[in-house]
């Protein structure tokens, strides 16, 4: 991954290497030399919190302002070490901006070191972006992506992103919009603002909420696109095609793609499995139409569903 610094600005003072999940504090003071922040082998940075600026006195120098960070400064510091194994950091008003001028500023770390397999395991992580506030990036590690498990804009908790007693406020359309954005990507930037999602609730600072697994890349999954809805994008990284193991057109549920009661569970256009595998097989983007133009009309009168199961393999072959 890229490194925050390529030149002058930093004096990290490391503590031991920790195999276990002890919290480390480490600082980071401007103009001094840059240093790499490493895990062991096997383990990745979680970034608890972390902040340039400077809220003590007599860190770094002394200096009587100790009410000074770069708003910006957590987002940047997490983007570039969070579920890495090492990174490298620059205390420096070209990264962060300069939140008090005149003043020598510093990085503060919080992290820990957690074995890889807890990051990118079956445990579910959540991350939140406020609004009003940067950006907030979520990143997995290499050859690792995001599965969203469930997601929303607005607010379900008063004291979240400061405090309002309206806690029943969500975007409807705010979990498809972030799945659009992060399913199966690397990694991707929560973006807390009404011109993405709406305005659910006029007056209420919202929020992202995003629980997610990291999965490795190869892993199946499953593509679907519903019938009179809008054609859905399923793409791979880069460098990876997708491998498609089996798919239909048609129905063989009672809730996917739910709009209306529905009674067929045995509807499935004859052929539709090897024209997915022609339409998206060692591609690394394909649409999806869910339409009886493309695949024809198994059963009149039933709402019907693409259902494509592939997986993103490494494009060599």
């Amino acid at each position: 991954m890229d490194t925050i610094l390529k030149t002058a600005s930093v004096l990290l003072f490391m503590l031991p290497v920790w195999t276990g999940a002890t919290q480390q504090t480490s600082f980071a003071c401007e103009h001094k030399t840059p240093v790499q922040v490493n895990c062991p082998e096997y383990h990745v940075i979680n970034v608890i919190d972390a902040f340039y600026g400077r809220l003590e006195k007599d860190r770094c120098g002394w200096n009587k302002n100790d009410h000074c960070k770069a708003d910006n400064s957590l987002s940047i510091i997490k983007e570039n070490c969070q579920n890495e194994n090492s990174c490298a950091l620059e205390a420096s008003n070209r990264v962060f901006g300069d939140p008090c001028r005149g003043v020598v500023k510093y990085i503060k770390l919080d992290y820990e070191c957690l074995p890889a397999e807890t990051v990118t395991g079956e445990e579910t992580r959540t991350t939140f972006a406020c609004e009003r506030e940067t950006p907030e990036r979520v990143q997995c590690p290499d050859h690792y992506v995001i599965e969203v498990i469930d997601a929303f804009y607005g607010r379900q908790e008063k004291d979240r992103c400061g405090w309002n007693a309206n806690d029943q406020c969500r975007a409807e359309n705010s979990l498809s919009i972030i799945k659009q954005n992060c399913q199966y990507e690397n990694s991707c930037l929560l973006k807390a603002h009404n011109s993405v999602f709406g305005d659910p609730c006029r007056g209420v600072v919202k929020y992202i909420k995003l629980d997610y697994q990291c999965v490795p890349i190869e892993q199946e999954r499953v593509a679907i696109a519903c019938e009179h809805e809008n054609d859905v994008t399923v793409t791979c990284p880069d460098g990876y095609a997708m491998f498609v193991y089996d798919g239909f057109y048609g129905r063989d549920d009672l809730t996917t793609c739910y709009q209306y009661e529905q009674t067929k569970t045995d509807c499935i256009a004859s052929g539709s499995g090897r024209k997915l595998w022609e339409l998206c097989d060692f591609k690394q983007t394909c649409e999806l139409r869910a339409r009886n133009s493309e695949f024809g009309d198994p059963c009149k009168g039933v709402r019907k569903f693409i259902k494509m199961f592939y997986g993103c393999l490494p494009n060599y072959y």
